[in-house]
């Protein structure tokens, strides 16, 4: 049986094992439940942020797409989550892995790490030029493969522009499902990292002309992405993400003595200024929702945001957590009802939900064959 084949029968049984407890499970009276991000689609099984990844997320179902996006050198919108190319997940015309692994780039020599860089940042790169790699495949070299054994890889995958895969989600939903945005850049280095307000243009001028501002939360770890957005127009509903690197004691500590660190990722306002609160920052700035690290949260400053209005949705760290999806921690934000879990397998989260009796999202079918 090929792993194709393989792929295709995982998620069509994990749809019918969805459909089994929900038709087993009594039934309660509508509640607001917990709201599923696909996270990079569904990467778990499929090639992150690709269109298969996002064929296979229609079958086993979400509330949200999830995607990472990058600014290329001609102003395209391009979704991928790393604003340089990762030789993890990237190969050339050739078929060969950029460099053994991601590893070996960031801890070698500085000149080398430098001419990496600038060969393979993608504001350095156009849209033509970037459609000539392949993402397909997890480097087998490379330890971020060991946290999706069950992947299955495809040759001939390329980078789809963002305006792809919402024309594509939203012909697949009926216009059902929304779409969670992240825009990716490093405020640390600027040698690879676009222009907040440029990249923040291009973005608004998709979501307009796509008609999807009041479907689509826009998040980003650097905080002057979003403070741009809102900036064009107040509409945009942005998403502050945050991890334990933001906490006291982390490498981007937001109360580190140094306040070039302290503000480096926050577009220069001081988290001081705000009682020591994340949540409140998030709201002072105009925020939507906060969107912490599952580890970070605490009931606390969950009940902190709820007070503030905010919506909080929740991401897991595989690398630091060990494993792709938690199930434990899982539950226990499902227990604390946040109201929302970014996840690399919706499917199970799907389970999960339903076999609680909780509301799942819709899904479309197993029918669609994938296609690069």
């Amino acid at each position: 049986m090929s792993k194709l084949l393989v792929f295709v029968v995982l998620v069509c049984g994990t749809f019918g094992l969805i459909r089994y407890v929900r038709a087993a499970t009594p039934k309660k009276p509508a509640e607001k439940g917990v709201q599923v991000y696909a996270h990079r689609g569904f990467r778990s099984f499929a090639p992150e942020n690709t269109m298969p990844a996002y064929e296979a997320m229609m079958r086993v179902g979400a509330d949200w797409a999830d995607m990472d996006v990058v600014f290329t050198k001609d102003g395209e919108v391009l979704v991928s989550h790393d604003p340089v190319l990762n030789p993890d997940i990237v190969r050339d015309a050739n078929g060969h892995f950029l460099a053994k692994n991601k590893e070996t780039v960031m801890n070698g020599p500085k000149e080398e790490m430098a001419a990496y860089i600038q060969k393979y940042s993608m504001k350095n790169l156009t849209l033509a030029e970037l459609r000539k790699f392949d993402v397909g495949r997890l480097n087998p070299e490379s330890a971020y493969a060991k946290f999706f054994p069950e992947q299955v890889g495809r040759d001939g995958i390329h980078m789809p522009t963002l305006k792809e895969v919402i024309q594509y989600v939203k012909k697949a939903s009926g216009g059902k499902m929304g779409f969670q945005i992240e825009m990716k850049t490093d405020p640390t280095h600027p040698e690879f990292s676009a222009d907040p307000e440029k990249f923040a243009e291009a973005l608004a001028k998709i979501l307009k002309s796509e008609n999807v501002v009041d479907k689509a939360e826009i998040q980003a770890f650097d905080f002057a992405c979003l403070y741009a957005l809102n900036k064009i127009d107040k509409k945009f509903k942005t998403a502050y993400l945050t991890s334990r690197d933001n906490e006291i004691g982390g490498v981007d500590d937001f109360l580190h003595s140094d306040k070039k660190i302290a503000t480096a990722w926050t577009g220069g306002k001081s988290l001081k200024d705000f009682d020591g609160s994340i949540p409140k920052m998030v709201k002072a700035m105009g925020g939507f929702a906060w969107e912490p690290e599952d580890f970070e949260l605490t009931q606390k400053t969950l009940k902190e945001a709820h007070d503030l209005g905010l919506k909080v949705v929740v991401w897991s760290w595989p690398e630091k957590l060990g494993q792709a999806f938690d199930p434990k921690m899982v539950e226990k934000m499902i227990d604390w009802k946040v109201d929302g879990i970014i996840t690399d397998d919706p499917g199970r989260l799907n389970s999960m939900l339903a076999a609680r009796g909780m509301r799942t999202p819709p899904n479309f079918g197993c029918q669609t064959l994938l296609h690069p």
